[in-house]
């Protein structure tokens, strides 16, 4: 009898087994659209803190860690679907890629590997296994930050993207030759345009803190040394909507390299470093005020490196 009843808890305890499996196995088959439409929706959200400045670092840093948390709670409970899973979110939020796949290597040790596989081997214009509806992309929202966002996906799955977009733009004015760094020569004001873009996408520009490329001149209002530039530009958010940050890159000028005027720069080289400082206040989502400085030299690669400073007030406009 004893031999019997063995038996049978055996036979049951099988049979529970067998039946959770295949509920399992039935759950794990059909993966939910509003799953995938929860990672969209996280990426939208990580993707838009990233570009809106007013953003503070720690929402910045939630949004991305939600993000994580929807693709690490899928493929717990949809590990068959890692690769579409995967894919969902690198292209939903292209610029966050890496980020998710580090996310999901400390979580499942055993996907580690493939996360980074498909984060590097990501297409802009790769096609999703399936097709993802999600809302419109408010009207309100602007074109900054529909483009930074890098992706919009349609009904049909495709995915759109816009790498390079016009993120702001500066105009100010100030001081020439102000003797910052060196001995004053040259006079007048000038005039400061400067166009800025969304961060490039791709590990590099991550790697760096996505700054801002930029691209600009002064023009001096007594003939003196112009320049045009080009570089990167970094800004932080420090409090009570105050920010500051700077900018790296190159110079070319039409000023002297090499001269006996006494009211002219000997600049050396005809392309010239150039290093930034900026110190504002946040007017609000569109509209900043900041002093600058700037300063452009060839960093005594040349005998003759007598740097050029510009000292004054910018206004920026957000698109």
């Amino acid at each position: 009898m004893s031999g019997l009843w063995r038996t049978s808890v055996a036979t049951l305890v099988l049979f529970a087994v067998f039946i959770v499996a295949n509920s399992v196995t039935a759950k794990d088959d059909a993966l939910p659209q509003n799953l995938l439409n929860t990672i969209v929706e996280a990426s939208h959200a990580a993707s838009q803190a990233e570009v809106d400045e007013s953003t503070l670092f720690f929402e910045r840093r939630s949004a991305s860690m939600r993000l994580s948390a929807s693709v690490i709670s899928a493929l717990a409970e949809y590990p068959r679907h890692v690769t579409l899973i995967l894919r969902t979110a690198n292209a939903t939020a292209p610029s966050h890629r890496y980020y998710i796949a580090k996310a999901v290597g400390h979580a499942f040790p055993g996907y580690r590997q493939l996360a980074f596989s498909e984060a590097s081997s990501f297409q802009p214009s790769q096609r999703l296994v399936r097709s993802i509806s999600i809302k419109p992309i408010p009207k309100t929202q602007s074109k900054a930050a529909y483009a930074s966002q890098a992706q919009h996906v349609s009904g049909s799955g495709s995915i759109l993207r816009d790498n390079f977009a016009l993120a702001a733009f500066v105009i100010g004015g100030g001081g020439h030759d102000v003797g910052a760094f060196g001995r004053r020569k040259e006079s007048g004001k000038d005039i400061n345009l400067e166009l800025r873009f969304l961060p490039f996408n791709g590990w590099f520009w991550k790697l760096l803190n996505s700054p801002e490329p930029h691209i600009g001149g002064h023009f001096n209002t007594q003939g003196n040394t112009n320049q045009a530039y080009l570089g990167s530009t970094w800004m932080f958010d420090i409090g009570w909507d105050f920010f500051a940050g700077g900018g790296l890159g190159f110079a070319i000028h039409d000023g002297k390299t090499d001269t006996n005027l006494l009211d002219r720069k000997e600049l050396g080289l005809a392309v010239l470093f150039r290093e930034s400082l900026e110190f504002g206040y946040r007017i609000n989502k569109h509209h900043r005020i900041s002093l600058y400085l700037d300063h452009i030299s060839n960093a005594g690669i040349d005998d003759n490196n007598e740097g050029l400073d510009t000292f004054g007030l910018r206004y920026t406009s957000r698109i």
